[in-house]
């Protein structure tokens, strides 16, 4: 089951709510479009929050974790970034998942918001999130604990992926 969030979408999202909210002020007034982009952004809000019980209903299956084998994460320190969007349900589970990992083994995590950063989108070849990216190395999509653990002692110690 894929697990990720294609940028398209994040930005149609971006596009849509703004869009809808001029249509209902044309047709409508000022009042209502008012109302209906305060109700979207509500929306978006409520949605983020109440995702992971809603996952399975919504198609996505379970975004359940498994616990990581701590032991497999390398001691020494290394630098990962973390690309998320605004908007997508599975960012805020990997940021959460990471930085549980991040108490027990010291390493550096940087989060990079690329909802409205075309430049890194094009540099990096992204077209969904979120991304975990460690020496050249990226895991892209929903990841359990377990999973980012050996994402991380794989490409901390250079094995391919």
């Amino acid at each position: 089951m894929e697990q990720r969030c294609h940028l398209g979408m994040i930005w149609l999202t971006w596009i849509g709510l703004p869009l809808l909210a001029v249509v209902v002020w044309l047709r409508v007034g000022v009042v209502p479009a008012v109302a209906a982009m305060g109700i979207g952004i509500v929306g978006q809000v409520l949605y983020l929050r109440w995702f992971p019980g809603m996952s399975r209903w919504l198609g996505y299956g379970s975004v359940a974790d498994s616990p990581a084998n701590v032991a497999a994460i390398p001691t020494q320190l290394f630098r990962v970034t973390l690309y998320t969007a605004n908007v997508c349900p599975f960012c805020p589970i990997v940021t959460e998942r990471l930085a549980a990992l991040q108490r027990h083994y010291h390493f550096e995590v940087d989060e990079v918001d690329v909802t409205f950063r075309p430049d890194i989108i094009r540099a990096r070849k992204l077209r969904s999130v979120p991304v975990l990216e460690v020496n050249g190395r990226m895991l892209v999509g929903n990841a359990t604990s377990a999973q980012i653990a050996e994402f991380l002692r794989s490409a901390s110690d250079g094995q391919a992926r």
